[in-house]
């Protein structure tokens, strides 16, 4: 528990973006006016996402909703969350322990998770990580959420440990890694007053 608390603490860092790089950043939800079109993160599956389905995908599917950083109406960076469920046997036994013995567990999906190539060094990254946690635990008390699931890019797999995300199923020869949160973990650390989150 102690490590996920420093591990939230060092997201701290990540408000320090905007006077580096002197940026003026509003996380906000997608509309329909936002300037997408200059989006490039250096993957074109992420990229083609934001530009072509997005939109659709939240408004007329509503499959996931998707959250974009902005500065000065141009879109910098997004992510997307969705709801979903993991099988219980995917799970360590110490990870379920005094919960109901349901066969699906319920989770938030973070979909997407990507920053464009101008600002990949700003920070950036971990206030769109920051931001998706305020939505889920929030959402967390309305409805039942256990973990927030993420399917990293093999490049992406350290960056996420960073910030209490572990492993979970065998690793792949190939293609992403599962990876999931527990959001006691994060409600733990909010109560001890080390998640910069609520700040």
């Amino acid at each position: 528990m102690k490590e996920h608390i420093k591990l939230f603490v060092d997201l701290k860092q990540a408000r320090k973006f905007r006077e580096k790089q002197k940026l003026e950043v509003q996380i906000k939800r997608l509309e329909r006016e936002d300037d997408v079109q200059a989006f490039d993160c250096g993957d074109h599956e992420l990229n083609d996402y934001l530009k072509r389905h997005a939109w659709a995908s939240q408004q007329q599917n509503s499959v996931g909703v998707t959250y974009v950083a902005v500065d000065h109406g141009v879109v910098l960076g997004y992510y997307t969350l969705a709801s979903g469920s993991i099988l219980r046997d995917l799970l360590n036994p110490d990870m379920v322990t005094g919960l109901p013995r349901y066969r699906n567990l319920p989770v938030a999906l973070l979909a997407r998770l990507a920053v464009d190539l101008r600002v990949q060094t700003s920070g950036l990254g971990k206030s769109l990580l920051r931001d998706a946690f305020t939505v889920v635990l929030n959402l967390s008390r309305q409805i039942g959420l256990l973990y927030l699931i993420v399917d990293a890019y093999p490049t992406a797999v350290e960056w996420f440990r960073r910030f209490g995300f572990i492993t979970i199923g065998e690793k792949p020869a190939a293609g992403t890694q599962h990876m999931l949160i527990d959001l006691r973990t994060v409600t733990a650390a909010l109560i001890a007053g080390s998640n910069p989150l609520s700040r």
